[in-house]
């Protein structure tokens, strides 16, 4: 199946990588980023946009409408405390920030999806294993907290839009992937991270499906890749 991704965060990383895989798989995509676009491909629109901007994004989305029908929305774009400090150590403009872009951004996106996809959909959430409360790390509050957010809003929402046919869920590695978050790490740990296309087959996958197929689910990246019945579950539709 193919159809038309809205990716936030496409200018580098992760969604850029997830927007390269599905343009090669014939996908219509439009990208959001605060950052100039650079994939250069006929299937690409670019929207030079921030998503803590309320009225930026809701254009964004009626742009890539215009292209045509929105049908899967990843929200991916997110910072970090690159210094990774204490909570007692830590800025409150630093803690606002990472709060207000990875939480009031993903929400603005999602937002924007749900009102735009009027013959269902999927709307993906890009979260990290430190949302969860057995995976709390030191020195990360502020994204430990934004993500952990995220994960409910995307159950939340799951439960809403599932009568338009919207299935919701979340994407996360549990691995450290070479995104820029890791430059305070020796080199011989840099070179050992995750390549930043590690979630472009699930995020294929996660935005290809049917409505009611699967929704309200968390896509643990590192399950489906090492644990076959863990993703032939998630492949028939059966949730955790």
């Amino acid at each position: 199946m193919s159809g038309h991704l809205v990716v936030t965060g496409s200018a580098s990383g992760i969604g850029r990588s997830i927007a390269k895989k599905f343009l090669a798989d014939g996908w219509a995509v439009t990208g959001i980023d605060r950052a100039e676009g650079t994939i250069r491909d006929d299937g690409y629109a670019h929207a030079e946009a921030d998503i803590t901007d309320e009225a930026a994004v809701d254009q964004a989305f009626a742009a890539a409408c215009e292209r045509q029908p929105v049908t899967a929305t990843i929200a991916n774009a997110a910072v970090t405390d690159l210094d990774h400090r204490t909570v007692a150590d830590l800025d409150y403009e630093i803690w606002r920030k990472v709060l207000h872009t990875n939480v009031d951004g993903a929400f603005l996106t999602a937002r924007a999806a749900a009102r735009s996809m009027k013959s269902g959909g999927n709307i993906v959430f890009v979260t990290s294993s430190l949302a969860f409360f057995d995976q709390a790390k030191s020195n990360d509050a502020p994204y430990c907290a934004s993500k952990s957010a995220v994960e409910m809003l995307m159950r939340v929402m799951a439960l809403e839009l599932a009568p338009a046919g919207i299935n919701v869920n979340t994407l996360f590695p549990s691995v450290k992937i070479a995104t820029g978050f890791f430059a305070h790490l020796p080199d011989r740990e840099q070179a050992e991270l995750a390549p930043s296309t590690i979630l472009d087959e699930t995020a294929l996958f996660l935005c290809g499906m049917a409505a009611g197929h699967l929704t309200g689910v968390s896509l643990d990246q590192e399950r489906w890749d090492s644990e076959p019945e863990y993703r032939a579950r998630l492949e028939r539709g059966e949730g955790r």
